[in-house]
């Protein structure tokens, strides 16, 4: 898991941070895939995308517009996820979390960010 833990109520950029430090520590496979991240709950609709070209990655904090796959959770369930307090497929399997779109990119990037 993420390295930078987030002890104090998750916020927008503490998750964008953790997400971004994440994903620059990971291996992907070759190809392209982008994603969007779209968090809810008290800060409303916050997005931000992770795309890797190649085995490059980049993030921002915006709107992905065409991503491959979308994954949508409330802040604290995304920050339980990058603590290790639950996994993306727990979170998933208990309605915590939505992925929807291209299923074989999102299998690829799930295995290759979250393990």
């Amino acid at each position: 898991m993420a390295k930078n833990r987030i002890e104090t109520a998750p916020s927008y950029g503490s998750i964008f941070r953790t997400v971004e430090e994440t994903a620059r520590s990971k291996t992907f496979p070759d190809g392209f895939f982008a994603t969007q991240i779209t968090l809810t709950g008290d800060g409303g609709f916050q997005p931000l995308y992770i795309k890797v070209e190649d085995g490059n990655v980049e993030t921002a904090p915006y709107e992905y517009h065409g991503a491959d796959f979308y994954i949508d959770c409330d802040t604290g369930v995304m920050a339980d996820i990058l603590n290790g307090k639950c996994t993306i497929y727990d979170a998933v399997s208990g309605g915590r979390a939505t992925v929807n779109g291209d299923a074989a990119k999102a299998l690829v990037f799930i295995h290759s960010f979250f393990g």
